[in-house]
């Protein structure tokens, strides 16, 4: 066990205890397996929220989507990868070391041959995760970073770490990766991040092209990304759950009434899955206590049973 992390409370892992009827809750480990699986990590802190300004309440994501996750069935005509979960980053480090002991964690993992379901959780992990994917492949390879999320996440550093700063961090850094963003806002993004991302080589494929062109959102992003969907390269995805539409995702810091429609999502993401070697996913800033129910968990947890079933 990862001294980082404190074990999951087993009280999440669901069963019907009917053998007719199996739950993911029952297929799970809390050691790590041998065979290449999925490794589920959770990142109880939203500090990084805080200090952005924003609504708190993502420390409390990753319990919450587990719990929908592990009363989930698997697929009934889909191999489930092997499972295990390491569990909660512990907190009490500072914030930036807090990122560094989560991206040493992705990183192992993916060297073992494993890949990531990261549950968080403030954006901010998503440097983290994307840290930990990046030093984790060969300097010869050129993988792809994909943020889903209403904000460009590129403020830089003047005011510290912050749930806005993980992907200006990843483009400071040494490494080259081809970098797209989905699903931004004019409303929520200043022009001088809009501009840097630009700069930085990066794409942007924003909800006012996608609603302006007339296209569903599935054809007009698959055919924005073009050519990088023929090839099968290293890829980590972020979500941030405010990039869906208000009533599907109550329950996060900044939602917008204009955002993506999980019904258009599905079947993009589906295809990104299959296209690419899919590697990390993490899903962040699912804030239950920001709604009266469970459903934007519910939507984390459906994104994470496609991610185990490819």
């Amino acid at each position: 066990m990862n001294p980082s992390f404190s074990p999951a409370n087993q009280k999440l892992f669901f069963t019907r205890q009917d053998p007719a009827d199996p739950r993911l809750g029952e297929m799970v480990k809390t050691a790590p397996v041998d065979a290449p699986g999925v490794a589920i990590v959770g990142y109880p802190d939203d500090e990084g929220v805080a200090l952005n300004g924003g609504r708190t309440g993502a420390k409390l994501g990753p319990d919450a989507i587990r719990e929908w996750l592990y009363r989930m069935t698997p697929h009934p005509r889909l191999e489930t990868r092997a499972l295990f979960d390491l569990g909660n980053l512990k907190t009490e480090a500072p914030i930036g070391d807090r990122h560094n002991l989560a991206a040493d964690a992705v990183k192992e993992l993916l060297g073992r041959g494993h890949k990531v379901l990261a549950l968080g959780g403030g954006n901010d992990y998503a440097f983290a995760d994307g840290w930990g994917f990046l030093q984790s492949l060969k300097s010869d390879t050129r993988p792809v970073i994909v943020n889903i999320d209403a904000h460009l996440d590129v403020r830089d550093l003047s005011r510290g770490l912050t749930s806005g700063t993980p992907f200006y961090r990843l483009l400071e850094s040494e490494h080259e990766f081809h970098f797209i963003e989905i699903g931004m806002q004019s409303v929520c993004n200043a022009k001088s991040h809009w501009d840097y991302v630009e700069k930085k080589g990066g794409k942007i494929i924003s909800m006012d092209e996608i609603l302006e062109c007339g296209a569903g959102f599935h054809d007009y992003v698959t055919r924005e990304l073009g050519d990088l969907l023929r090839r099968k390269i290293p890829a980590y995805i972020a979500i941030d759950i405010d990039a869906f539409a208000y009533p599907f995702a109550k329950g996060s810091s900044a939602p917008w009434p204009l955002g993506i429609d999980p019904h258009q999502f599905y079947t993009t993401l589906k295809l990104l899955l299959n296209r690419w070697d899919v590697r990390v996913l993490g899903i962040y800033e699912v804030s239950p206590e920001l709604e009266n129910g469970t459903g934007t968990a519910k939507l984390a947890a459906q994104w994470a049973h496609m991610f185990l079933h490819v």
